[in-house]
C-alpha cells in the first residue's frame, strides 16, 4: 500500500514481478480508486474484507503503512509477516491529534482554494523530502506528474478521514502482533528513523533496516534496495 499523493505505481520500480507475488492497491481517494473515502477503521475493514484469501503477508509505506498496521490490528492472526516502511503507529495524545487535525486542514484550504499545483508545490518543498533533491530529474517529474493527476476532492477526503488526526493509536496492537514485523527507515529521516528505533524499543522481536543516506521514501531513492528487502 502506497503513501499519501501516491498510488499503486509507486511499486513498480522495486517490485518488478508484482503481478506474480503480491497485488498493488490504490487506497481510497488516490488513484484510479474511485470509492467514497470513509474513516480510517471503516476503510481497515473494507480493505481486510476484499484480499484474496492467500494474501499472508501486508506491505506498507507511510499512509499505506498506516493501513498495514490497521489490519495487523484488525485481524492479527490474518497476516504471517508484515513489513512497515516510514510509518508512524498513531499519536497517543489527544492534543497532538488536534494539533494534526488543523495542520491536515490548513493542506486541505490550499487544495481545494489553491488547486492541485500549488498544493503539490507545497507538498514537495516540505523538509521531510529534502533528500529527494539530488535524485534524476525525470525520476522527480515522474512523481510530479503521478500527484498532479490525483484528484483534488480524493485527496483533501483523505487527509481529513485517514491523517494522524483521525487515526486511532496502534501502537498497543502493533506490540502485541504475533507475527514476522519488518520496518524499515531511512538513516537520513531522522523523525521517522526514531519512531522506528520506539518501535523495536517496545517491540524488540521487530526486525529493523535502516537505509544509509536515503529519507522518508525509500519507494523513490533506493527502489533497488528496497526490493531486495521485500523478496
Amino acid at each position: 500500500m502506497h503513501g499519501f499523493t501516491g498510488s499503486s505505481e509507486d511499486w513498480r520500480a522495486c517490485c518488478r514481478r508484482l503481478g506474480d507475488r503480491g497485488i498493488a492497491i490504490d487506497l481510497p481517494g488516490h488513484g484510479a480508486d474511485s470509492t467514497d473515502v470513509r474513516p480510517f477503521q471503516d476503510t481497515v475493514e473494507d480493505i481486510l474484507s476484499t484480499l484474496p484469501a492467500g494474501v499472508e503477508e501486508v506491505v506498507g509505506y507511510s499512509l499505506g503503512g498506516r493501513f498495514a498496521l490497521g489490519l495487523m490490528a484488525l485481524d492479527p492472526n490474518r497476516f504471517r509477516r508484515a513489513t512497515v516502511i516510514s510509518a508512524h503507529p498513531g499519536l497517543e495524545d489527544a492534543s497532538q491529534r488536534a494539533d494534526r487535525l488543523a495542520g491536515d486542514r490548513a493542506w486541505v484550504r490550499l487544495l481545494l482554494d489553491g488547486g492541485i499545483d500549488a498544493f503539490v508545490d507545497a507538498w514537495e518543498s516540505q523538509p521531510l523530502f529534502a533528500t529527494q533533491a539530488g535524485l534524476p530529474i525525470a525520476v522527480l517529474e515522474r512523481q510530479r506528474r503521478r500527484r498532479l493527476d490525483q484528484r483534488p476532492a480524493g485527496l483533501a477526503a483523505s487527509l481529513l478521514q485517514h491523517g494522524l488526526g483521525r487515526m486511532p493509536s496502534l501502537w498497543e496492537p502493533l506490540r502485541a502482533f504475533p507475527g514476522e514485523l519488518t520496518w524499515i527507515a531511512g538513516a537520513a529521516d531522522a523523525r521517522f528513523l526514531g519512531i522506528a528505533r520506539e518501535v523495536v524499543r517496545r517491540r524488540p522481536a521487530t526486525r529493523l533496516h535502516v537505509l544509509p543516506g536515503v529519507g522518508h521514501n525509500p519507494l523513490l531513492e533506493c527502489p533497488e534496495i528496497l526490493g531486495d528487502l521485500l523478496i
